[in-house]
């Protein structure tokens, strides 16, 4: 015949949730698995169903007014007849981990993010629910059990009679289940408590047969007995009341969670529950939450938290020193693109090994982001022992490293902030060792920069003129300042610069103060584009009112970032047929150091430009390095030699370079702009040379737009119109 089966008592597990939706998602989910979903709508309500149901599960939202989960979870695990039921939370914090460390103090067991996989759900939920059927189990045995034991030492017939029942009792049952004798001493040692009986499953937990088991002594079976396992038996023995403690057993390398108690006089009886799966899985939850699984390295979760342990540290012991380096590749990007991302991972497993070498047994080292790093470093000497650790990763990250066949080398760059230091935030701390790390990055890498607080100052002024330039153009906040162009040979006027102002408040922002950041932050390109049409759209009103000599044009700056624009040309061409206006015009004045990152390219950008007849020319020339083959395939019209050059002419180095770029400018069939000239004689000395046209405060400063029409007024007057 076959065995009969039962179908499951149905479990009770509650579920925490001020919004009801919520509520009726987890009763329908759960409703098929054998469980009977309790709802409660707030904390308060929870607390109160604890005193009429036991609970095998509680799934606890987060965030809820009033009474929130975690304080909910801390009164859950503060009442001994509560404490042991296991809470879920279930959240929509996903991007704040200390969410994560708060929940596990409050005692939670897990955690689901909103919106969670049902299936994850269900298994996480039937895994607690087997535990309390279990656990139910094991009571109810160990009740019956301890009524046997009683029948046993009344009555002698008793024994032969319960024989049967207790044997079968033992067979059944999941956990494992022993009888000791802990002996008559005052202060009982359960390495001295004789084992008593057994049963199946304790047998397999220990990894003895039960003849091997019998008789003897848990110390002699498990010689490494572990002594807060040992002192909780003997609080049980001396107390009388039950006990329940979670333990690791070295000897079997298992965790056991133990409920102990006194079933009768010198009687000490202990059911284990192997749970270790349950640690294990734990454990992994812990590595993936705190770790970082490319490199093993702590994460930025855990270095905040370990941070904000060091400067707590520090603000108990007066001389308590601290270090925390921020750390950053230089120039880790193209391995990516160049031999892909598997090769940036070893890359990034290799660094880690690297920094790990050198930081000591005591400091902390995690992996903040895609190729940043940083250390903590503890009990430190004196500031010059943080420095000499900075500088000893800087060098062994210098040391070539072997990929593929291919020897790679590697700065860099390290910021430091020396604690302790007055900070109410780790995130703040963290922040400033950033700031220096920038700092020492413009230093060209591989360098160590130690926090002042000069540099939080730059780079808050640097935040504010970022955020204002995101909405200067929105506010119409730029303008366009013109600088004359003059023929050095007759002194007429040859066309202007066109430069870029941002007026706020009344005040002009100096250049230097806002185009870089401009740039850095890809503004330069919405910014450039606006300066091209404002340039043309001014052009055309002046060759409409004015008669411009033949060779006039008026040139603008284009920046990197704009020059690589895939539409620039559709830009261009907008502007020009907008305003009606004759492409000799308009003049681009590119770098050197632009021409020269990709040749190739540039010619190609270049030889449209001229099909469209805008004009080209090469700005700051003499500072960069160009290579004579390339430049003479440029399609160019104008050289302009740099103002370092032009004011210092008395120089003997400066005299050969200036007429070395004159000569081989008219050689390639190039004109020539200086710029800076400040002085007659220079001026002199550059017409001289034969250079066409300069400008500098010699001749005008930058003019706005109602100075230069009046320049063009008295220059180039139009034939019966009124200057």
């Amino acid at each position: 015949m076959g065995r009969a089966e039962y179908a499951p008592e149905v479990i009770d597990i509650l579920a925490v949730d001020d919004e009801q939706v919520n509520l009726l998602l987890l009763t329908g989910l759960l409703r098929r698995e054998g469980v009977n979903v309790v709802t409660a709508r707030s904390g308060y309500e929870a607390l109160k169903l604890l005193d009429t149901h036991d609970f095998a599960l509680i799934l606890l939202d987060v965030m809820m007014p009033g009474l929130d989960g975690f304080t909910t979870a801390e009164r859950i695990r503060s009442d001994e007849n509560t404490r042991h039921i296991p809470i879920i939370f279930i959240t929509a914090i996903s991007k704040e981990q200390r969410h994560v460390f708060k929940g596990y103090e409050a005692g939670a067991v897990d955690y689901l993010i909103k919106p969670f996989e049902h299936e994850i759900l269900k298994n996480k939920v039937q895994v607690f629910v087997d535990m309390h059927r279990q656990r139910l189990a094991v009571q109810r045995a160990s009740e019956a059990l301890a009524k046997t034991v009683d029948e046993l030492r009344s009555s002698t017939k008793a024994l032969s009679d319960s024989r049967t029942r207790y044997q079968s009792l033992f067979t059944s049952m999941f956990n494992g289940f022993a009888l000791l004798s802990p002996g008559d001493e005052p202060q009982p040692d359960l390495a001295q408590a004789r084992i008593l009986e057994i049963n199946p499953a304790m047998e397999q937990i220990l990894g003895l047969p039960r003849e091997a088991l019998l008789e003897r002594t848990m110390g002699e079976i498990l010689p490494n007995l572990e002594g807060y396992l040992r002192d909780f038996a003997t609080e049980v023995v001396r107390s009388g009341k039950s006990g329940l403690i979670e333990s690791y057993l070295s000897d079997i390398k298992r965790w056991l969670r133990i409920q102990a108690y006194v079933p009768g006089p010198g009687l000490l009886a202990m059911v284990a529950e192997d749970i270790t799966a349950r640690r294990k899985a734990e454990e992994t939850l812990q590595e993936r939450t705190f770790r970082d699984p490319l490199t093993g390295l702590a994460n930025r979760a855990l270095f905040m938290d370990r941070l904000e342990q060091s400067m707590e540290r520090s603000r108990r012991r007066l001389n308590y020193l601290y270090a925390v380096l921020f750390l950053d590749l230089d120039r880790f990007k193209p391995i990516n693109s160049s031999l892909g991302h598997a090769a940036g991972d070893k890359v990034l497993r290799a660094v880690a090994e690297r920094i790990k070498g050198v930081a000591r047994g005591l400091d902390t080292v995690a992996r903040c982001g895609a190729d940043e790093f940083a250390l903590i470093l503890e009990e430190l000497k004196g500031p010059g022992e943080a420095l000499r650790v900075a500088r000893r990763i800087c060098d062994e990250l210098a040391r070539p490293m072997e990929l593929h066949g291919n020897a790679l080398h590697f700065t860099a760059s390290i910021g430091v902030v020396l604690g302790p230091a007055d900070y109410a935030q780790p995130e703040e701390l963290l922040q400033d060792a950033g700031i220096a790390m920038e700092h020492a990055r413009t230093l060209g890498g591989g360098k160590v920069k130690v926090f002042k607080w000069a540099m939080r100052t730059r780079a808050q002024y640097a935040l504010n003129v970022n955020q204002s330039l995101h909405h200067a153009l929105d506010r119409q906040q730029f303008r366009l300042h013109y600088q004359p162009i003059f023929n050095l040979k007759d002194n007429t006027l040859a066309g202007f610069e066109a430069l870029i102002r941002w007026q706020v408040d009344g005040r002009l922002v100096p250049p230097g103060d806002f185009i870089p950041h401009a740039e850095q932050t890809g503004l330069i390109v919405p910014i450039g584009q606006w300066a091209i049409a404002e340039t043309c759209a001014m052009t055309a009103q002046w060759e409409e009112r004015f008669a411009l000599p033949k060779g006039f044009n008026v040139a603008v700056n284009l920046s990197a970032k704009q020059f690589s624009q895939p539409d620039l040309m559709r830009q261009l061409t907008r502007a020009l047929e907008e305003n009606h206006l004759d492409p000799q015009r308009l003049k681009l004045e590119i770098t050197e150091t632009l021409v020269m990152q990709n040749p190739e390219s540039v010619v190609h950008k270049l030889r449209g430009l001229r099909e469209m007849g805008v004009k080209v020319s090469i700005d700051d020339f003499g500072t960069g390095y160009s290579s004579l083959s390339y430049l003479r395939r440029f399609p160019i019209n104008t050289l302009k030699i740099d103002r370092s050059f032009v004011s210092d002419l008395d120089a003997f180095e400066n005299l050969i370079i200036v007429r070395t770029i004159v000569s081989l400018a008219h050689n390639l069939g190039f004109d020539v702009v200086a710029e800076g000239i400040e002085t007659e004689r220079q001026r002199h000395f550059l017409a001289e040379l034969n250079c066409e046209f300069g400008q500098g405060f010699l001749f005008s400063r930058a003019l706005t737009e109602e100075k230069a029409l009046e320049l063009l007024s008295v220059c180039c007057p139009k034939p019966g119109l009124e200057p």
